[in-house]
């Protein structure tokens, strides 16, 4: 129910806390309420309550409960910038954990190795969560780790591939009732459009996915990303650029994931950059820089300093088409930055919000819980 009906969840998780049920219960509902802050309110809050649903879990004597909550926790830890105590949580859950559960939690750690730019590393534990999750018949989960797997897939070239496990993966949420995960993947075939040269397709899927989300009062930062890449796409540097900067202070206002900070600034970069304003572009990727060093991602990292060289040599040439060439071509390379998530980011519901592809904008994640 949390990404279809955040606020109905958000009822349900408080009456289960006030009905004073036991530690098991409890965790659950601290889960969920953590979970729906993470996605759609204030990070901290959410850490802090997932941390006492993970002090619940222990005291309910399950470990398979405490590994569930662990590894929701540890995405919440990424995303807030905390690599090094996310990824621990992420390893003590999948020790922890066996059968459905486990590669439950292998998914959702190959969502935060996809963050990280370790695409290989996400590979190996998909390879193992996407079987056993089909095997076991969890359709939804088995459907988020196609979507995730579609993802890594495109970040790794693989476009022909990526739009089939998303089409798979749409085909299978449509047997549910995740009405978000389903919206999420139009935005998924939308990606892939992109990739393929075709903006128009692009625009009527991002639309489509537009509505959807407003329709669910589901706010993803990840859209306002793919927004931004489209204007890219079409010359629209400084529309892009007012796009990004304003998805930067919405997300600021809700003291959101700073994982997806740091891909706004630098999607933010590449629009300044390409709009003539090299001064703008320094101050963009030297923010996201700096982000992305902290939270050991040094994938992002390395794209945000290509982009302060060329707004350095931007600054000191004499031209500034002789960095960046104007008109269709500066468009065009936009497809050779990646721009995300949101980043582990397929349908992560109760989870990821990323868009992680070379080329793209902020892509949707798969639906991290």
């Amino acid at each position: 129910m949390g990404f279809a009906r955040p606020r109905q969840a958000m009822t349900a998780a408080t009456a289960m806390l006030a009905a004073g049920r036991g530690p098991y219960e409890s965790s659950i509902a601290r889960q969920a309420i953590g979970i729906l802050r993470r996605e759609f309110g204030d990070l901290d809050a959410a850490i802090r309550e997932l941390r006492q649903a993970v002090r619940l879990a222990r005291r309910s004597g399950s470990a398979d409960r405490e590994a569930d909550v662990l590894a929701t926790l540890g995405i919440a830890l990424l995303q807030h910038g905390r690599t090094r105590a996310g990824l621990s949580a992420l390893d003590t859950a999948a020790a922890l954990s066996l059968g459905t559960t486990r590669a439950r939690v292998l998914f959702r750690r190959a969502g935060a190795r996809w963050i990280l730019g370790r695409h290989g590393e996400a590979l190996d534990d998909l390879e193992i969560a996407a079987p056993a999750l089909l095997g076991a018949g969890d359709t939804v989960w088995a459907a988020r780790a196609l979507t995730l797997r579609g993802h890594v897939r495109l970040a790794r070239g693989s476009v022909a591939l990526a739009e089939e496990d998303f089409r798979v993966a749409q085909r299978m949420f449509a047997t549910t009732s995740q009405e978000h995960d389903s919206v999420v993947a139009v935005q998924n075939r939308g990606v892939v459009a992109f990739r393929a040269g075709d903006l128009p397709l692009r625009l009527d899927l991002l639309d489509e996915a537009d509505r959807g989300f407003q329709a669910l009062g589901t706010p993803m930062f990840d859209l306002a990303a793919d927004r931004c890449a489209v204007l890219l796409a079409a010359g629209l540097a400084r529309d892009a650029l007012a796009q990004a900067d304003g998805a930067l202070r919405h997300l600021a206002r809700l003291r959101g994931q700073a994982t997806m900070r740091a891909e706004l600034l630098l999607l933010a970069a590449r629009a300044a950059l390409l709009s003539g304003d090299p001064g703008t572009a320094r101050a963009r990727a030297g923010e996201a820089r700096t982000l992305f060093a902290g939270q050991r991602r040094a994938w992002w990292a390395a794209h945000a300093q290509l982009i302060l060289i060329q707004a350095g040599l931007a600054e000191d040439t004499a031209s500034f088409e002789d960095v960046v060439p104007s008109g269709p071509t500066a468009g065009g390379a936009v497809s050779s930055v990646p721009v995300v998530g949101r980043e582990a980011g397929p349908a992560v519901s109760y989870g990821p919000v990323v868009g992680r592809e070379v080329g793209s904008a902020v892509p949707a994640g798969p639906g991290w819980r």
